[in-house]
């Protein structure tokens, strides 16, 4: 079923270049409202300080314009042949990136408290997650890819679909995952600007 999903599909120079192109618009974009509301937005108070921090965050905007264009022009970005595997070969680089320095020995010897608090998150999602799945009748199979996308993200619950074979719930699965991007980006950047200014 995974080899099947991953097969190879029609994909030209132009389409890699178009991708490639449109993401650095969309940072530069970025970067050029967030910069522009960084400046125009006063500051003083506390109020003031975390709206300028919220609304002048280029990571924000970046999240903000993707949402836009892949909700307002479905069909313009969904015409980007390539785009997914394109996306999904950089995730799993930067995966790789942030996992090669990681050290079970480390955690275990030097952070003991924070892998338990990480099995404490999963195990109360795994929870949350088959309670309100059951009692809201959906199926195991969603249940389970909706809590791998809360816990992994959308790669590893896309990952997950298709080797079990659930290619109807692979477009969800990836949307789940990136909707939770989309808020966690909102409220991390939020809780991060409201503790700096306590």
């Amino acid at each position: 079923m995974a080899a099947q999903y991953w097969e190879r599909k029609e994909i030209s120079l132009r389409d890699i270049a178009f991708g490639v192109a449109l993401s650095f618009v969309i940072v530069w974009v970025s970067k050029e409202i967030a910069g522009f509301l960084g400046r125009v937005i006063p500051t003083g108070n506390f109020f003031l300080d975390l709206i300028n921090g919220f609304l002048g965050n280029e990571y924000l905007m970046i999240t903000t314009i993707t949402m836009l264009l892949a909700t307002y022009a479905p069909n313009f970005m969904g015409n980007i042949n390539g785009a997914q595997e394109i996306g999904t070969f950089l995730i799993y680089i930067f995966l790789v990136v942030i996992g090669v320095p990681a050290s079970l020995q480390l955690i275990l010897t030097k952070a003991p408290l924070l892998l338990l608090f990480t099995g404490i998150i999963v195990v109360i999602n795994m929870i949350i997650s088959l309670v309100l799945g059951k009692l809201f009748k959906f199926t195991l199979e969603e249940i389970l890819l909706a809590s791998n996308a809360n816990i992994g993200g959308p790669t590893t619950a896309a990952a997950m679909a298709i080797a079990k074979g659930w290619n109807k719930l692979i477009g969800p699965s990836i949307l789940a995952g990136i909707f939770g991007y989309i808020i966690g980006n909102y409220l991390g950047i939020f809780m991060g600007n409201f503790l700096k200014l306590l």
